[in-house]
């Protein structure tokens, strides 16, 4: 009889078991189904390409191909699809400008989560720039680390809103400035970003007058038009700000875009016109300036407040965020690398001035270009998403080291 009961008892136990290991996974999946639920995937998808459109754009060889002296077409026209990765991050600023949280906290996200890890980044390009620029080796940077660090450039350069001065691999954190501005101005953004008959006439007026501006500029590229004061009012409009209200005006209406085949497709396809007739209007431009100015030149195509710009950036942002993701797996992939995307801007740059990418200019063929910013980009954004997943895990292991001294200490 206490062999049975024995005996019952496992089989009672195992039961148990099995139900809690069932409980355990049914919790760890709704918990994962709530995760993605509370991101938005596409959005995250957007983040990602966007970070790969950054990395692309710098990756791009010199339309002057000062290997052959001449002007190489095919790379203007590869820099032309590649324009549109800051506007895609200005335009998720403001997707999620009105998300319920109050000034203090998107404060503190910024600065823990933005410029900190900035700040971070430009104090180790001053330590190992020469190490970077392959001038030096990583041991004479650390030797020479007090030396190299130079902190009233370092202030200079924020103070007076460039980050050149500081460094030549800071370039890329105009951003960081651009985005900071954005986070002063939400309080202003906050009362024309309401669903409210004046707010929303507010809000319009200013994208119009946005976006009057932009064209003005770009008539004023091929065209001299007489100083008018009345044409500057519309000066008035931040371009970025004007991006960070597109976003806000595709969050309305991101029921009608999410999941949509059609607008993916018609989206698609005006993104792709869009930046054929980019290219097509830059090789006029060139051709007129020759080789007077070039590099001032090629800015063209990829400078973020021209009228197709805005126009190629929105047609983007609304096929990615139209197109329907079905897999799971993908889901779970996107999601994650889209968490990862800030600390992947910052530090993609070190990696392609280590490669000194001036090697590649040699390229001449378009099929070549082609393999070379692929394998480059894939590269680029693999090496560097490797580097933040393990300076992540380093500070995971180094809190959970002070939080066991703290524990040790109080016990």
């Amino acid at each position: 009889m206490l062999v049975k009961e024995q005996e019952d008892a496992k089989i009672l136990e195992g039961v148990h078991t099995h139900t809690r290991k069932n409980v355990s996974e049914e919790i760890a999946k709704d918990t994962l189904e709530a995760n993605l639920k509370k991101r938005d995937i596409n959005v995250d998808l957007i983040r990602v390409i966007a970070c790969l459109l950054v990395i692309g754009a710098h990756l791009c060889l010199q339309v002057l191909n000062q290997c052959f002296n001449r002007i190489d077409w095919s790379r203007l026209l590869e820099k032309s699809f590649f324009a549109d990765g800051v506007p895609l991050f200005l335009m998720i600023t403001g997707f999620f400008l009105v998300n319920g949280r109050n000034y203090k906290k998107i404060w503190k996200s910024t600065t823990f989560k933005v410029l900190i890890p900035t700040l971070i980044y430009i104090v180790f390009v001053q330590i190992f720039c020469m190490f970077i620029v392959n001038k030096e080796s990583f041991v004479w940077c650390l030797q020479n680390a007090f030396s190299n660090l130079n902190i009233p450039i370092i202030l200079k350069g924020i103070l007076f809103g460039d980050m050149t001065q500081i460094n030549g691999l800071c370039i890329h954190l105009w951003y960081i400035l651009s985005y900071v501005k954005i986070i002063i101005w939400i309080p202003v953004l906050w009362l024309v970003c309401k669903e409210e008959k004046m707010p929303k006439l507010a809000r319009r007026m200013i994208l119009i007058f946005g976006v009057i501006s932009c064209i003005i500029t770009d008539i004023q590229r091929f065209v001299s038009i007489p100083t008018i004061g009345l044409i500057k009012v519309f000066d008035l409009v931040d371009k970025e700000i004007l991006y960070v209200l597109l976003g806000y005006e595709l969050f309305i209406h991101k029921d009608k875009i999410k999941n949509n085949k059609k607008l993916c497709i018609v989206s698609g396809l005006i993104f792709v016109l869009v930046n054929f007739i980019r290219y097509k209007i830059e090789i006029k431009y060139m051709v007129i300036n020759s080789f007077v100015d070039i590099v001032g030149r090629e800015n063209f195509i990829e400078w973020k407040y021209t009228v197709l710009s805005i126009i190629s950036g929105v047609a983007l942002f609304i096929a990615i965020y139209s197109f329907e993701l079905k897999s799971e797996t993908l889901k779970n992939i996107i999601v994650w690398l889209g968490d990862k995307t800030f600390g992947i801007y910052l530090i993609h740059y070190l990696l392609i001035a280590k490669v000194d990418l001036y090697k590649f200019e040699k390229i001449e063929k378009f099929y070549y270009e082609i393999i070379y910013l692929a394998v480059g980009l894939l590269l680029t954004f693999i090496a560097s998403l490797i580097i933040v997943v393990t300076l992540r895990k380093m500070k995971e292991l180094i809190l959970n080291l002070f939080k066991r001294k703290e524990a040790i200490i109080k016990n």
